[in-house]
């Protein structure tokens, strides 16, 4: 691909060569290309969802049968994941405290499992089958299809929360998922999209070692100039970009120096001696607003045109 996918420049530039950490660690490589106009990035080659399946491994999602005991007993709300899990259930109810939510990519739908059933009606779609159908033999009270976001089995113009908790940058043909997600919310639905910000101080520092490029799983690397051009042509009224996770950012900060340190040295110990700093680094991505993680809210417009808010 010799352009843009989101805004068809033909002036994009090299960002870096990097290679499968998880799995293959140095078997397979991939060259990540920038845009100079939107600051939008894309990973070549783009691997098809076939080519792509052995690269989520059986325990890409964890142990969900152990997670689901540690909930049962009270031990997971005690963890640093659940509140990695409360996190986002505090920003969601920020703008909505109550309706119907879809959470895309749900995987073991621990998000879901965080909501008040009381307030909130709560599906969850995944292609995990059988990760979903352990999850619903145990928590019954969550709709959980098996499938992807173009299922049957989800209605348009049915939910009043859409959530894609670093999911978006994992799905083929961003264009056609954002059509589908304006189709599938009520008027005046919320969307929350959460992922890497490619147009960070973070990506910018660390380049081909940074943690969020996750190649070749994530397909695209996004940054608000992309969103907000996709946001636009779906008919979706941008809210806010807001810096979220700073959970998410620090793991991300961690990893990244892991890498760089490990590649450059051999070893850990770069890390461990700079490990302070990283309390301190998103003082300056904030300073600098190209923070690691990104999370834009937008809004389904109601049937006449709405003006634009930014909180």
């Amino acid at each position: 691909m010799n352009h843009c996918p989101i805004c068809f420049s033909r002036d994009w530039k090299f960002f870096a060569n990097t290679f499968d950490r998880i799995l293959t660690r140095s078997q397979g490589q991939w060259q990540i290309r920038r845009c100079s106009a939107c600051e939008f990035g894309w990973t070549v080659p783009s691997l098809d969802e076939k080519r792509l399946a052995p690269y989520y491994s059986d325990s890409y999602l964890g142990d969900t049968a152990k997670t689901i005991r540690e909930f049962s007993a009270g031990i997971l709300q005690k963890s640093r994941s659940w509140r990695r899990e409360v996190e986002k259930v505090q920003l969601v109810e920020g703008f909505i405290s109550s309706g119907r939510i879809l959470d895309v990519g749900c995987g073991d739908a621990k998000f879901l499992w965080a909501l008040n059933s009381k307030r909130w009606e709560r599906t969850g779609v995944d292609r995990a089958g059988e990760v979903l159908r352990l999850v619903r033999s145990k928590i019954p009270s969550i709709e959980l299809v098996e499938g992807n976001i173009f299922s049957k089995e989800l209605h348009e113009s049915s939910f009043d929360v859409i959530t894609l908790w670093h999911v978006f940058e994992h799905l083929p043909n961003p264009r056609r998922v954002l059509s589908r997600i304006n189709k599938l919310l009520r008027p005046g639905g919320w969307l929350f999209l959460s992922l890497p910000n490619f147009a960070s101080f973070q990506a910018q520092l660390f380049g081909r070692h940074w943690y969020s490029l996750d190649a070749p799983r994530h397909l695209w690397h996004f940054g608000p100039p992309s969103l907000e051009i996709l946001l636009k042509e779906n008919n979706m009224r941008l809210w806010e970009h807001r810096f979220f996770s700073r959970m998410v950012n620090i793991h991300s900060l961690k990893y990244s120096l892991i890498y760089w340190s490990e590649e450059y040295f051999g070893s850990r110990a770069p890390y461990y001696l700079l490990k302070p700093l990283l309390l301190t680094f998103p003082w300056v991505e904030r300073f600098s607003d190209r923070y690691g993680t990104l999370t834009t809210i937008s809004r389904r417009p109601h049937g006449v045109e709405e003006v634009h808010l930014k909180i």
